[in-house]
């Protein structure tokens, strides 16, 4: 980690112990040793005493056994039921992949804190499922919301199945509501075409219809177009005829005709060059991006 990166984290951390505090303090409250004393922490965690070794394959690594335990609650069960006097501490992890867990650690250890990238995000992440380290999980929840937004639509209905399957596996919660949003104005076909569409929640499922069915909603209002609404009628009601539903028309529709009688004047309407009223929005343009067909 550079200087400079050092720096920009030293005042992430400022900001979100600012941000934890009661809303009625104020920043001449907060107490400046102990941001200092907690960034310091940080930044000397790197020379922590290496205390515990962990073993995949033939390889050996060396970490602080105390900042694992306050990152990964797995780990602190792990390690209790190991003998306490023992003056170095190992463990042995079978089936990981070393590179998968040294990026998971260096994401997740306060001595490197590392954030994940493309290549590492879905690696470490699971990782970070399995051992239960929240901050890691929020960077991965972070990293894969933005891409999405970044994205958008240019994300294919296959792919944002797989994201949703992902951020639901894993819990990453802001990550789903993005891929809802995407997978909301996808067309219908191209997501229950997929087999993989019926693995994914049947409330997440439901949210993907309401959000289309909202937007497709604040379209319509938006655009002043109201052709093809029918009156409410009572279904308990009797009645002896048929009643047909009588179409209304729009705000500002109705134009009064004017007629003009034998002595010249004008009856029931304006005279003189009135504009007549502007054309709604086009619809068909306004509901274009519900139709992505990637």
């Amino acid at each position: 980690m550079s200087c400079s990166e050092e720096s920009e984290s030293d005042v992430e951390d400022i900001a979100m112990m600012q941000m934890s505090l009661p809303m009625e303090t104020s920043y001449k409250q907060i107490d400046q040793n102990f941001i200092n004393e907690t960034i310091e922490k940080r930044r000397l965690s790197v020379f922590a005493e290496h205390d515990l070794v962990i073993k995949i394959a033939n390889t050996k690594l060396h970490v602080n056994k105390d900042q694992l335990i306050a990152e990964s609650p797995v780990f602190e069960k792990m390690l209790a039921k190991q003998s306490k006097e023992e003056e170095q501490q190992e463990i042995e992890l079978d089936g990981k992949n070393l590179n998968d867990f040294v990026d998971f650690l260096r994401c997740t250890l306060p001595g490197t804190d590392e954030q994940v990238t493309d290549k590492t995000v879905h690696l470490v992440t699971p990782l970070a499922d399995e051992y239960q380290t929240t901050k890691t999980l929020q960077k991965a929840d972070n990293f894969l919301t933005n891409k999405s937004r970044q994205l958008g639509d240019r994300i294919s209905s296959q792919q944002v199945i797989s994201n949703i399957l992902q951020a639901e596996s894993y819990n990453l919660t802001s990550y789903l509501d993005e891929s809802i949003a995407i997978a909301s104005r996808k067309l219908f076909s191209r997501l229950v075409d997929n087999p993989k569409f019926k693995e994914i929640s049947s409330v997440t499922r439901m949210k993907i219809a309401f959000k289309r069915w909202s937007d497709v909603d604040r379209v319509f209002e938006s655009s002043g177009n109201l052709h093809g609404i029918t009156e409410s009628i009572d279904f308990y009601k009797p009645y002896q005829m048929p009643v047909l539903p009588s179409p209304l028309r729009p705000p500002g529709s109705y134009q009064a005709r004017s007629t003009t009688g034998s002595s010249g004047f004008s009856f029931g309407g304006q005279s003189g060059n009135v504009p007549p009223p502007l054309p709604p929005p086009d619809l068909n343009l306004s509901l274009t991006q519900f139709i992505q067909r990637n």
